[in-house]
């Protein structure tokens, strides 16, 4: 009898030690099927161009906020074409200057970006934004008069890389929304806070180093 019982003993020690095994293995299977595989050196250099390319996107806003002209130069290259409504501009730089007179002439802009999206080809890139602004502009004619503008768009852009550096090459607004309402002057100067145009005295620049 005592035989018997240490033959069943072994058997069952076996018999455990092999579920272990095979549980083990079995367990390193799952656990090396759900381990990623490392991203390669492409998908690396897509991540880097997308946020260089979401970086100048999120640069137009600020610029133009700011009213910098050389922020704003630096986000396209130099034979960028612009199409804004109907009008088209010949250059980057015209479209900067035009934007910097419209804005010269408004009391109050604020501009955002979001839903950015971005698909990179080498060194070719397309992407979409959506921009609003909210605007306060003096009515033409009437000084008792304020327009406030309310403008949803979208930026349908073309980039590429040149010389190591992504800059615009195309750009063309999809006005999707533009609301204007009429604000009485003393309204505006009894329950409005607008922030001055501080220029290169904004506290950002200190922030980021003079830039």
């Amino acid at each position: 009898m005592t035989s018997l019982m240490t033959s069943l003993s072994q058997m069952n020690l076996r018999m455990l030690g092999s579920a272990v095994v095979a549980a083990s293995l079995a367990f390193g299977a799952v656990s090396h099927a759900q381990t990623p595989a490392a991203p390669s050196s492409a998908q690396i250099q897509e991540l880097l161009d997308k946020q260089a390319i979401t970086e100048l996107i999120y640069t137009y806003p600020r610029g133009l906020d700011r009213m910098d002209k050389d922020i704003l130069l630096s986000i396209g290259h130099p034979d960028a074409k612009m199409k804004f409504g109907k009008t088209d501009f010949p250059s980057w730089a015209a479209y900067v200057d035009w934007l910097i007179k419209a804005h010269n002439d408004m009391v109050g802009n604020n501009h955002r970006i979001t839903n950015i999206l971005v698909k990179v080809n080498g060194d070719k890139a397309v992407s979409e934004c959506t921009g609003t602004a909210t605007l306060l502009v003096p009515k033409e004619g009437d000084p008792s008069l304020y327009e406030e503008r309310w403008m949803h768009s979208r930026y349908l852009d073309t980039w590429s890389r040149r010389d190591g550096k992504w800059g615009l090459d195309d750009r063309k607004t999809v006005i999707d929304y533009r609301r204007i309402s009429y604000v009485a002057a003393e309204e505006v100067k009894k329950n409005y806070q607008i922030g001055a145009r501080t220029g290169r005295d904004d506290p950002s620049y200190k922030l980021f180093g003079g830039k």
